[in-house]
């Protein structure tokens, strides 16, 4: 008997609490200010243009977790529209670049060496990497054909250089060897 009673009382408060909701009204929608917009920052970082034979500091939007991308993107972009028209440039676009990759700190450039490279292009190198994250010094790796003749140039591989390619790596730099080249 007492199961029998303890049900009703569930049953009655269970059609109570279902009647009563089914009284609430819908309110319409309710102005609260402007829709919500995702916001998030984005990454920058400093790579160097050239401008009057010195170096000047400019962003760009960093890729995280690549810092050797930004020479990358300085290597195939070069300056902007607008750093063109404010007499900006890079040199790093008149050099043949065929790797750049860092390991403990140390971002070399693999290019290929045609002649002697430039105080201002080895201090654009130098600063715009050592500028990146995690980067501590730059070393250059110049390589150059020396094999039987032009017309016989085999592919570049720097992992398996094939005979006639030699190669000349400078010293690890950093970008207050080059001071004097920074723009006032």
């Amino acid at each position: 008997m007492t199961a029998r009673l303890a049900f009703r009382v569930i049953f009655a408060l269970v059609t109570v609490l279902l009647g009563t909701a089914c009284g609430v009204r819908p309110t319409g929608v309710i102005g609260a200010g402007e829709p919500a917009v995702a916001q998030q920052a984005v990454p920058q970082t400093t790579v160097y243009l050239a401008r009057g034979g010195r170096l000047v500091p400019v962003r760009r939007v960093a890729f995280p977790g690549a810092p050797q991308a930004a020479l990358y993107d300085l290597w195939q972009s070069g300056a902007t529209g607008d750093e063109l028209a404010a007499g900006m440039w890079s040199p790093l676009m008149k050099i043949m670049v065929h790797d750049i990759r860092v390991r403990d700190g140390i971002l070399t450039v693999e290019y290929e060496r045609g002649g002697p490279m430039s105080r201002l292009l080895m201090a654009q190198i130098v600063c715009s990497g050592t500028a990146q994250p995690d980067i501590r010094r730059v070393r250059m790796a110049g390589w150059r054909y020396v094999g039987p003749g032009p017309d016989q140039q085999p592919e570049f591989d720097d992992q398996h250089p094939s005979f006639g390619w030699t190669v000349v790596v400078g010293r690890e730099r950093k970008c207050s060897d080059y001071g004097k080249l920074m723009a006032p």
